[in-house]
């Protein structure tokens, strides 16, 4: 097959799996009319989607999925008490650094990402069902349906590489991300930081990784690009500062994303086309003005807060200097 062919069927599955996999749910329960638990759906099923993607494939949605959906909805139910939103992230942010051992710990940051955003700015609807059950069973259905979805198509989906992280290693960096995501969680909640506190959460969970090299690396990287997102944000926002076009412009970011994603592109690049997708989606009730601003101040502190982390902790990293084993699936 011609390198062309290549990149059109990589197109081809991309858009493909996205649309249907991630953004599914979204599309169906916006259509039905229930656009509060439509908005609800988009993180759990992009979420899952990418975690089967660059995981095991469906395999791992089927073992993911049921814990999932239990987190969200404890993270829904305490997101009004510090303590408890930060017990809730901290065992999740555990889970996703030990799940390094399989070198799957990059597959699920959405997943731990997504519990962020529900702790930080956290859903109200207007229904007799408690708002923690009706999260739980929304990430539950999106969370099946993409993994349906995944099993579908499972032969077009590229293959992604996995890196093991040695036992030691996965240990001290597990407890480390739990500790710290728990700390930021706390304060997001105690100080009510709404959408800047979701964005601290998710640059921890990136910038964090268990070789500090790679980390200082991303710091820097996840900084270039989300300057850049925010630069390609802001035009957009001239010409469109908010209203429902702004949920197609993001699901076209979406896709995009997912297929840099999948082709294993830079960083910075992959950060560039995250910004505008998730501050164009979040726009589409308030202004592109405000989500970026909110995007770029949680970005640039969840990057000191990390790093002042690392630094504290490099003397240490000596005693942890087993290199990652590549997988042999």
């Amino acid at each position: 097959m011609s390198s062309a062919a290549k990149t059109t069927k990589l197109v081809v599955a991309g858009v493909a799996l996205m649309v249907l996999a991630g953004l599914g749910p979204w599309i169906v329960l916006a259509l039905l009319g229930m656009p509060n638990l439509a908005n609800a759906a988009i993180l759990p099923g992009v979420a899952m989607t990418i975690a089967c993607v660059t995981g095991t494939g469906w395999r791992a949605g089927m073992i993911i999925v049921g814990p999932f959906a239990v987190l969200c909805a404890l993270a829904a139910w305490a997101s009004p008490s510090p303590w408890y939103a930060a017990v809730v992230l901290a065992v999740a942010a555990f889970l996703r650094g030990y799940a390094a051992r399989e070198g799957l710990h990059d597959a699920l940051n959405l997943t731990v990402i997504t519990l962020g955003f529900l702790v930080a700015t956290p859903f109200q609807f207007d229904s007799a069902v408690p708002t923690p059950i009706l999260v739980g069973v929304v990430s539950l259905g999106a969370s099946l349906w993409a993994t349906l979805v995944i099993f579908a198509l499972h032969k077009w989906i590229p293959k992604v590489k996995t890196v093991h992280i040695d036992r030691a290693r996965v240990w001290g960096y597990s407890i480390t991300l739990g500790v710290l995501v728990g700390v930021a969680t706390f304060l997001v909640v105690h100080f009510d930081l709404g959408q800047t506190g979701g964005w601290i959460i998710l640059t921890i969970l990136v910038v964090f990784q268990p070789y500090f090299g790679a980390g200082f690396k991303k710091a820097g990287f996840r900084a270039l690009g989300t300057v850049a997102g925010l630069c390609i944000t802001m035009a957009i926002g001239v010409v469109f500062p908010t209203g429902p076009i702004l949920y197609a412009i993001g699901s076209v970011f979406v896709i995009i994303t997912f297929l840099f994603l999948l082709q294993n592109r830079p960083y910075w690049l992959y950060a560039m086309v995250l910004t505008p997708t998730v501050v164009l989606l979040d726009s589409a009730n308030s202004t592109v003005g405000v989500v970026a601003v909110e995007r770029l101040k949680g970005t640039f502190i969840g990057i000191g807060f990390t790093l002042l982390v690392m630094l504290a902790l490099l003397p240490l990293v000596k005693h942890f200097e087993s290199k990652p084993t590549p997988s042999p699936h």
